[in-house]
């Protein structure tokens, strides 16, 4: 599915490794929705606004990769 923020890449399923959520995510632009079902724009959180507000990094080594296209 591409991002529709962006429309620049294909939006990937991804765990943060620290809490095992599961996130949807753009490797482009890096917006992020935490259901499939809810993939739209607007409707998403930035990457680094939400990993900092669960105290973690904002760094890609953070995911477990789980696929790269949904």
């Amino acid at each position: 599915m591409i991002c529709p923020r962006c429309e620049q890449d294909d939006v990937i399923k991804a765990m943060i490794k620290a809490n095992k959520s599961i996130i949807f995510i753009c490797p482009e632009c890096e917006a992020t929705w935490f259901s499939i079902d809810e993939i739209k724009f607007p409707g998403f959180v930035d990457y680094m606004t939400y990993m900092k507000s669960i105290g973690l990094s904002h760094l890609w080594d953070e995911l477990e990769i789980i696929s790269e296209k949904i």
